[in-house]
């Protein structure tokens, strides 16, 4: 089912970047029913500025400068061709070099499908390379086609009227950062220590926030190599189980704790979302019961999590203070603000009614504010509008998922950069939410 996005106003960076997290919405079935995704995405920038889902491995930052800046095409649609066709041959590539060891875990994009994916390398890195001054031109990639193109038909026309003897003809200059030399041998998504220190301080030098506001991707960057002083952790389901998390930069730490407790605030309307969903199932069966069971139990740990450690009382007002203070950093428009105080209303009640119910499941208050917030996001299309056709059939887990702030996507790129880096590791065994 097509889902309806309100749009957030930020400037062109913060747009390309809600653009590439649609994509991602499309491709992964990570839909926020809710409509709660600005917290995440406002969160999500402080955190890890520029990540998005569809980010699998770090070399795609490598890849991506190599083979664009080769195209020798002359128009605009025949570099795209071109383009295209050069990202086909890099999955390719990297199928056969990853062919005996699961394809699927390898983080190949386009690995099914090749160059007729949906969703190229190239537009799913392209903000996060113009963040990093990786491509130092402007707008998107199809700007760049236009550019390109120009460029490449001047130096045909001047290669006609010069001979080789007059010299090289000049190359496109500015565009790209000067990268590393790629090796003689392919090696996947290897990074050599020349690559990995060069991504590093493209991380680096792109943060020129506050010491107390820096992203948590450059912070977790600082230090790295062989013989540093902090070993890279691996394998965190979240990030603020990090064993160093009381040495976070402090106004970013405030960010991410904010987002993990209105995370935890607000699971429990998604497993009765979802709970709801399986009851209003028009067919009847084995499946909807085991469905109910199913969201039943989540709903009874999670409220037993709730009653042992409360939401404090001043949870919301500290969260809508801190984001007013960023929508200033940001410098976002009328339309993020309306957004943000519905968000925040639907938020507050259900806090209300957490504190008022002692059955959501059964409470008719609560399955009332649901469906109404369902319906004012998605008029005409919610599953919880009678006489529930949407529910035919429905096999469950919509947006039923919490809130990782993209850690998942950072940590894939640190983990390769720290692995060419060679900093020690270890890992956390055991950590809770």
């Amino acid at each position: 089912m097509a889902s309806q996005i309100a749009w957030m106003s930020f400037d062109q960076n913060q747009l390309q970047r809600t653009q590439l997290f649609l994509n991602a919405l499309s491709e992964r079935g990570t839909v926020d029913e809710l409509g709660t995704g600005i917290i995440r995405d406002l969160i999500s920038g402080m955190l890890f500025p520029g990540h998005t889902v569809l980010h699998t491995r770090a070399k795609y930052l490598l890849f991506l400068p190599r083979d664009l800046s080769r195209l020798s095409s002359k128009t605009v649609d025949a570099l795209a061709a071109e383009g295209r066709g050069t990202e086909g041959h890099r999955i390719k590539a990297l199928r056969q070099r990853y062919q005996d060891e699961g394809l699927r875990s390898k983080g190949i994009i386009g690995y099914t499908t090749g160059s007729q994916t949906k969703q190229l390398p190239s537009s799913s890195y392209w903000g996060l390379m113009r963040q990093l001054g990786i491509y130092r031109g402007e707008g998107s990639l199809w700007d760049y086609y236009r550019e390109l193109a120009a460029h490449n038909a001047s130096r045909a026309q001047n290669a006609m009227l010069h001979s080789e003897e007059d010299g090289e003809l000049p190359t496109v200059t500015g565009l790209w950062a000067e990268y590393p030399a790629e090796s003689s041998g392919f090696d996947g998504f290897d990074l050599s220590p020349d690559e990995a220190v060069w991504l590093r301080e493209r991380f680096l030098e792109s943060d020129k926030s506050h010491q107390e506001e820096r992203s948590l991707t450059s912070w977790l960057l600082d230090k790295g190599g062989p013989r540093s002083g902090r070993e890279w952790v691996s394998k965190l389901d979240y990030v603020w189980n990090h064993p160093l998390v009381a040495q976070f930069p402090a106004r970013t730490a405030q960010a991410m704790w904010l987002g993990r407790d209105t995370d935890q605030l607000l699971f429990g309307a998604r497993i009765l979302y979802n709970y709801l969903c399986a009851y209003h199932r028009p067919d009847q069966g084995a499946e909807r019961d085991a469905l109910l069971d199913k969201y039943r139990t989540a709903m009874n740990e999670w409220r037993s999590q709730i009653d042992a450690e409360p939401p404090r009382a001043t949870l919301l007002t500290e969260l809508d203070d801190w984001a007013q203070r960023r929508f200033g950093v940001i410098r976002a428009g009328g339309e993020a603000r309306i957004r943000w105080r519905d968000t925040l209303r639907f938020v507050q009640r259900w806090q209300q009614l957490i504190q008022n119910s002692a059955d959501l499941l059964a409470d008719r208050d609560a399955h009332k504010h649901l469906m109404c917030r369902e319906r004012s996001l998605k008029p005409g299309r919610a599953r919880l509008e009678k006489p529930n056709e949407r529910l035919q059939g429905w096999g469950g887990d919509a947006g039923y998922f919490r809130f990782d702030f993209n850690w998942l996507p950072a940590w894939k790129i640190l983990d390769d950069i720290h692995a060419g880096l060679r900093t020690p590791r270890v890992a956390i065994d055991g950590e809770t939410d």
